[in-house]
Formats: C-alpha cells, structure tokens, sequence
C-alpha cells in the first residue's frame, strides 16, 4: 500500500493525539504514526485530556484536528470525561472520532440499538437500577454462565463471569461494585476459548482482523492477562458485517473495531469500539500505513485546506 503524498512542500498543520496521563508514551505504534505524519509536514502534540479541564476553550482552537487514541481511563472518570467532551465541543475543533460518535459509543447501551437494528448482538440484558430483575430475565434465558460487566467501562474492568444460579455470587458483585451504576448480563459464550475476533475499519477502507485467544483458563483475552494475538484476513462474511456498520456511522469516521465471537454459524458482536480501542498496529505493516492514510484524509476532510 502506497501512502499518501502531498504536493505542498510546507502543509503547516497541527493535530492534537489524546491520550491519559496514565499512559504518557501511548503505544509504540502510536509513535510510529507520528513520526510518519511529521514526515508529511503534519505536526502531532499529545495532549492528556485531563489537561483540557483547566484549559482555557481558546488553547484548543490552535489545532487543526483533534484525534482519540489512547484515553484508556475514561470509564473510571465518566462524569469529568463528558465534561471535557463538551469543552471540545465549544472549542468547534473537528475530532475523529466525531463527538456525536463518541458519546454513542460511550455507554454500552449502544448494544440494545445495534440488537433493534438487526445485528447479531450476543444475548444481553440491559439494568438502570433493579438488579434482581435483571438477573432474574437472565436466568430464564437459560444460560449456564453470564458475564457480569459496567454499561461504561473497558479492558474487563470490574467485569466478572458466574454460574447462572450463583445468585448469592451476583448480589456481592452488585453491592460490592454496582451501587446506583448500570450494568448489563451477556450469555457467556464458550467459544472465547477459542479466540475473540476483533476487526479493524479505517476511513481510507481498509480492514483487517485480529485473533486474540486468552491464556489457558481465563476468558479475559487482553494481553494484560496474558492473551495471545494474531492478524489474519477478514472472511467474507464478516467483512460485510463490519462494512455495514462502518457505513452507519458515516464518512467521517477514522476507526472502528469490532469485537464478537463466531457461536453456532453466526458472529455475535461483543462491541463496536469507536473511542479508545487499540487498533494492534504493531501486527500489520499494511495496517500501520492506512491508519496513518486515514488520518491525512480525515485532515484533507475536516480542514479543508490540503492538496493531495
């Protein structure tokens, strides 16, 4: 894949990457993107969107186009995390995501549209605020196991899998950890054992999946907990679902991953990550260049000053 290349010899562009105080560095690919969009005369500041809190709106404006990656805390900050989502709305600086995308893509709740829509959506019950209902609607789908998880939260966090009759198990979960917070119930589908297939869209129209298989005894197949990935092709099928979606969200979308799981003949979607997802760059050469593709056509789009 050839990248794009820009007849103006000075684009003087600036973008801000966000990221978390957390993870300064973000990962190494995200580095790598960098340097490659300095290289096009694209200058990339990371910016920690804690920061933009105590920002005056007017410091944002001097960037051409703000870019989600690696704000990989925003689901134990929700409420300041809305907070500074409005900020870059008042600041009118495009993002890419788009807002509106983000803040769909923000609670998992998205899931129950996705399910209305259509889409194979793994079996899931959605609470407010009567867990014992919720289990209760859960238990008479007849699941054996369920996966217990926060409407709003990442990387497995306080997500718990339990037997189908522990309801003594569910209440402690739900004291301990889900006072007056959302969650929702999935089926547990034993075929993660296998391998939770994620799949990666760019703006630019490439895709390309990756495998990740949990170590031996977990369900949790982020690498944190020892998981294994691989890249590999998208089959067809799936190729069209992910299309599908990407389609939905509209052109202005940089990236989307979808995660699910081939159960009985069919890919359940697991979730469609639009926010923070690690889009596994580091597996894929090709990939790394269409992101980086897809990050110079979304500035060509947003801004509207560039030639190509």
């Amino acid at each position: 894949m050839k990248l794009i290349s820009f007849a103006a010899k000075k684009l003087d562009m600036l973008i801000a990457i966000l990221t978390t105080r957390e993870m300064p560095e973000m990962m190494p690919y995200d580095q790598e993107v960098i340097r490659r969009l300095r290289d096009l005369n694209i200058v990339c500041e990371v910016v920690f969107w804690e920061d933009v809190l105590t920002l005056p709106v007017e410091s944002l404006r001097n960037y051409n186009m703000i870019v989600f990656r690696t704000v990989w805390n925003y689901y134990k900050n929700a409420e300041h995390f809305s907070q500074f989502l409005n900020i870059l709305e008042a600041a009118g600086i495009p993002t890419a995501n788009p807002l509106e995308i983000i803040r769909w893509n923000m609670e998992k709740s998205y899931l129950k549209k996705l399910m209305q829509e259509g889409y194979d959506v793994i079996p899931t019950v959605f609470s407010d605020h009567n867990p014992e209902q919720a289990f209760r609607e859960a238990r008479s789908n007849n699941w054996k196991k369920m996966v217990l998880k926060p409407m709003i939260s990442g990387g497995s966090y306080h997500t718990f899998v339990l037997d189908a009759e522990d309801e003594p198990l569910f209440k402690e979960y739900i004291r301990e950890y889900y006072h007056n917070r959302p969650f929702m119930l999935q089926e547990f589908i034993p075929g993660i054992a296998d391998g939770e297939i994620s799949t990666l869209t760019f703006g630019n129209g490439y895709t390309y999946s990756v495998t990740k298989v949990p170590q031996a005894g977990d369900y949790r197949v982020q690498f944190q907990y020892g998981g294994q990935y691989r890249a590999h092709e998208t089959p067809a099928e799936l190729l069209k679902i992910a299309e599908r979606l990407f389609d939905r969200h509209g052109r202005n979308t940089l990236y989307q991953r979808l995660d699910g799981v081939w159960h009985n003949g069919k890919f359940l979607i697991m979730e469609v990550e639009l926010l923070e997802p690690d889009l596994y760059l580091n597996l894929s050469e090709e990939a790394l260049q269409a992101f980086t593709e897809s990050i110079v056509l979304q500035i060509r789009e947003k801004a509207g000053t560039l030639t190509v």
